[in-house]
């Protein structure tokens, strides 16, 4: 897995509304992070701080899989 290119991918299907995009991506980046994988870069520290680039990508996938809220 590339996480990167699966973090721009994940960004991408957000910016256009592609549901079930999100959601596939998000959880395999769940998934990679779980099997003790890298994270992507984020804007949410620096690249040396895999710590907090870790905690960012999986507080953003678990939102990004919530349930839309209904309007």
């Amino acid at each position: 897995m590339d996480p990167q290119a699966t973090w721009d991918q994940l960004q991408e299907a957000l910016r256009i509304g592609d549901r079930e995009a999100v959601c596939e991506l998000a959880q395999a980046l769940l998934d990679w992070l779980g099997c003790g994988g890298f994270p992507p870069g984020t804007a949410a520290g620096r690249p040396d701080e895999i710590a907090r680039q870790r905690a960012a990508v999986t507080r953003f996938c678990r939102l990004a899989l919530q349930p839309a809220a209904e309007s």
